[in-house]
């Protein structure tokens, strides 16, 4: 009797220990994919602008032909007052802050005279999981962990 109860007991702090892992790495897929998501937004941004030779905007989405201020809301690719790319607003939970003021607008040239960070956070703010871009003369590096803001 006693062996089975030291089984269950070694079974159960497997499963709780398994469980934590597997959320864990859900999450973290999740918000790769949404940093994904939105770098793939700034690369059609950027191709664009060149390819048209005016300026588009990476703004946060309104729900229409325009820019808003809510970055959890997904985000858009804007040529003037057209979408030319519609991002999936966030889920579960997670926020994402912008530190720099407004937003990148990418020139004719492929250039953003943007500065700033905009960081992906879980629901729970745990460090290991933040997920950032960072803008800095014209491009944008992306990281990962306590790095982030």
């Amino acid at each position: 009797m006693i062996e089975l109860l030291v089984t269950i007991s070694i079974l159960i702090i497997m499963a709780t220990l398994g469980t934590a892992s597997y959320q864990y790495l859900v999450t973290s897929t999740r918000l790769n994919g949404q940093i994904s998501g939105m770098l793939n937004g700034l690369k059609t941004a950027r191709s664009e602008a060149i390819k048209r030779g005016q300026a588009v905007d990476f703004c946060p989405n309104a729900g229409g032909a325009s820019c808003g201020t809510n970055w959890a809301a997904g985000w858009n690719v804007m040529l003037n007052s057209t979408q030319l790319k519609i991002g999936d607003p966030l889920t579960h939970g997670d926020t994402l802050t912008n530190t720099g003021t407004g937003y990148p607008q990418f020139t004719s040239a492929g250039y953003t005279f943007f500065t700033g960070t905009l960081s992906l956070h879980d629901a729970n703010s745990t460090s290991s999981l933040y997920r950032c871009i960072v803008f800095n003369a014209g491009s944008w590096t992306t990281q990962q962990g306590a790095a982030c803001p």
